[in-house]
């Protein structure tokens, strides 16, 4: 009897404790699922994402816009000030004497100013040669840091701790910003209206890009962000195709730009699902949907095109709001740019082009119309003097 009684006790111990590990195990995965920004796609139980730092890259991005544009704004009205000072002074007057001397001494500044302004323009239109080798660098470097984004996006987790020094992504992304930060102070030179380049899409694209691979170092943690907008870099290939004499033709820059501008914002706007149905909806981010970066690809061209399987769609408040806008914008491009590229190859003439001549043949080509009785004789007369010498 004691023995019946004692095994039934330690029975009930050993469930016990089994239950207890279960609700461990089942806290640790729920831990660990809404421990990030990324969700359900965090590192199970890791304590460092317990707190979430993804604002720290947003407001590093936003912070440097406002500087920069507070920078432009004070210049502007500090010129304004300065020219609005000088004509209320006359001709006669000391003070506007003082102000013409010291002109006199900023000339050689003004000059050296223009002269960089004029050096950084040329520089970036690919008008010469250094241009054109550095506008396909950009575009290059460009490429490769958003298949390095690629190569994040497909791993788990939106955001994650890792030591700057053991991240080799990271470490190359930011060579990579560091050269685009040096591209955006020239083109900065360059510009004509500081206040208009700050607000380019090309300078968002930086402002979004380029101070996250800073913070990252100081936070020893990474953060996918908003890395996906260096595929709107593909927009530049009609131009950099001229520049190396690619393209000739209208009809073949059109179709470079339609096709450029409709992967552009594919990309783009699969980068942003991914973003947002990785992280869940604020401020408790638990609804988070792991999905990966190529899946959201496949998704955006099957709603884009009107089909939908219904096998992929949106779990998060964010990423249904978004979607519902971007189908505003996505199914216009859709609808016209798609009967526009296959008009521009359907329609291309076989003759069109150049011709390419083939050493031995013993004839020749002629192209075009004969209308004129004098171009008859004398091409008659020429042919004809060819085939003696034969």
């Amino acid at each position: 009897m004691t023995t019946a009684t004692v095994n039934a006790v330690n029975c009930t111990t050993n469930q016990i404790i089994a239950t207890n590990l279960q609700q461990q195990n089942l806290q640790n995965v729920t831990i660990g699922g809404v421990g990030g920004v990324g969700g359900g796609s965090a590192v199970v139980g890791d304590p460092c994402l317990e707190t979430r730092k993804y604002w720290c890259f947003l407001l590093s991005s936003i912070c440097t816009f406002l500087a920069g544009l507070l920078v432009v704004l004070v210049w502007r009205l500090f010129a304004f000030l300065c020219c609005r000072k000088e004509a209320e002074l006359g001709p006669n007057d000391p003070k506007q004497k003082e102000q013409k001397a010291a002109r006199g001494k900023q000339e050689f500044e003004g000059t050296f100013m223009t002269e960089a302004k004029d050096w950084a323009g040329e520089l970036i239109s690919g008008q010469t040669t250094t241009g054109r080798i550095l506008v396909v660098l950009v575009f290059i470097l460009s490429i490769a840091s958003l298949i390095i984004y690629f190569i994040d996006a497909s791993n788990e987790g939106v955001e994650r701790c890792q030591k700057w020094s053991e991240n080799v992504t990271q470490q190359i992304d930011l060579a990579f910003n560091i050269f685009f930060m040096v591209y955006f102070f020239i083109r900065f030179i360059a510009a004509s209206d500081k206040l208009w380049f700050m607000l380019e899409m090309y300078s968002f694209v930086d402002y979004f890009t380029i101070p996250p691979s800073f913070v990252s170092i100081y936070l020893d943690r990474t953060w996918i962000g908003l890395r996906f907008l260096r595929a709107l870099r593909l927009m530049t290939v009609p131009d950099i195709l001229q520049y190396l004499n690619i393209l000739k033709t209208s009809s073949s820059i059109r179709l470079a730009q339609l096709v450029s501008i409709f992967i552009s914002v594919w990309l783009t706007a699969a980068g942003i699902i991914h973003l947002l149905e990785n992280s869940g909806d604020a401020p408790d981010f638990e609804n988070a949907h792991a999905l990966p970066y190529w899946t959201c690809v496949y998704f955006l061209i099957v709603t884009m095109s009107t089909v939908g399987y219904g096998d992929v769609y949106c779990h998060t408040v964010f990423g249904r709001t978004f979607l519902v806008f971007f189908l505003l914008v996505g199914l216009a491009i859709f609808a016209s740019s798609i009967p526009e590229i296959i008009d521009l190859v359907g329609t291309r003439s076989k003759y069109c082009g150049e011709y390419k001549r083939e050493h031995g043949k013993r004839y020749y080509h002629f192209v075009g119309t004969l209308e004129k009785i004098w171009l008859r004789f004398g091409l008659h007369f020429f042919f004809l003097f060819i085939f003696k010498e034969v």
